[in-house]
């Protein structure tokens, strides 16, 4: 199968067992991993209970996050965050790293890792790591892109979003896909080598019998996570209507294309793994279809 849905409904926050020493109240629910035919990416969402805590560990992948409710704390590489709804960053392949919860309400982020993890020995690639510890409430500094003290972290807002236009991104800049916002948060500029983070939106006003993103496919596989909205995407030629809580995966090659079906704006947190080259990451097969004639 070259793509999976995982719907909202599936979403089971489950008890991350055993816990590492100095860790408690931590849940997860693996959205996309191998089982689910993926190659290049897991993608969780995490949540924090209150008086939670990650001990420090670190990984043999990158790993980033975006926060999506509550105040978690962050000890990355020891540089402490305090975070909120619409921060982002990552920890590179092995900065360690350790998290906190010291506030009355769960936290929860939406967790990407690349490349994906496998088995090494005896683990899944989460080493213990003594070098950082959870942060102490109070510890932390809200992330700031303009301090460059400030590493692998950021905030999104709704303001960092571009009037709606044609997609200009890194692999392709052209017309095939109309009506977009993008804002890239986790990339080779932050720091990333094996994956890319970013927020887009599609203005709603759909014309009937065009797609605003075009059929095609990537040399890398891709995420949505819808945060808002709803669509209907034609993934592999098969019509799939999707929503808000809704996770979306494409395999390398297999073609896809959205259309927002709402009155509102459709908005998600997208992933590609691995990175995209910076030139020839969009195939649009009508595009192609037009040196046999064939184009629809």
């Amino acid at each position: 199968m070259s793509y999976h849905i995982t719907p909202a409904s599936a979403l089971d926050l489950q008890p991350v067992t055993p816990p590492r020493s100095g860790s408690a109240g931590l849940s997860a629910c693996t959205m996309l991993s191998a089982a689910h035919g993926s190659v290049h990416t897991e993608v969780a969402v995490s949540e924090l209970a209150p008086g939670g805590s990650v001990a420090g560990h670190l990984h043999p992948f990158e790993e980033s996050f975006h926060v999506l409710g509550g105040r978690p704390l962050l000890n990355l590489g020891g540089r402490c965050y305090q975070l909120r709804p619409g921060d982002f960053g990552f920890a590179p392949v092995a900065l360690a790293h350790a998290w906190s919860n010291p506030h009355g309400e769960p936290a929860r982020w939406l967790r990407v890792r690349a490349p994906q993890p496998r088995r090494i020995g005896a683990t899944l690639g989460t080493y213990a790591s003594d070098e950082v510890a959870p942060p102490a409430g109070g510890q932390g500094r809200a992330p700031d892109e303009r301090d460059p003290t400030c590493h692998f972290v950021g905030h999104f807002s709704d303001d960092d979003l571009a009037p709606p236009g044609p997609l200009a991104m890194p692999g392709y800049h052209g017309h095939n896909v109309r009506n977009i916002s993008i804002r890239m948060l986790v990339d080779d500029i932050l720091g990333a080598q094996h994956h890319t983070l970013f927020m887009v939106q599609f203005a709603p006003g759909t014309i009937p019998g065009r797609l605003p993103a075009k059929v095609h496919f990537h040399p890398f596989e891709e995420v949505y996570y819808l945060l808002q909205g709803q669509a209907r995407g034609w993934l592999d030629g098969e019509p799939n209507d999707v929503a808000a809580g809704d996770l979306v995966w494409t395999s390398t090659n297999g073609s896809h294309g959205f259309v927002n079906t709402g009155d509102m704006p459709l908005r998600w947190l997208e992933v590609q793994a691995p990175a995209p080259p910076p030139s020839g990451a969009f195939f649009f097969e009508d595009d192609w279809r037009q040196l046999e004639g064939e184009a629809t």
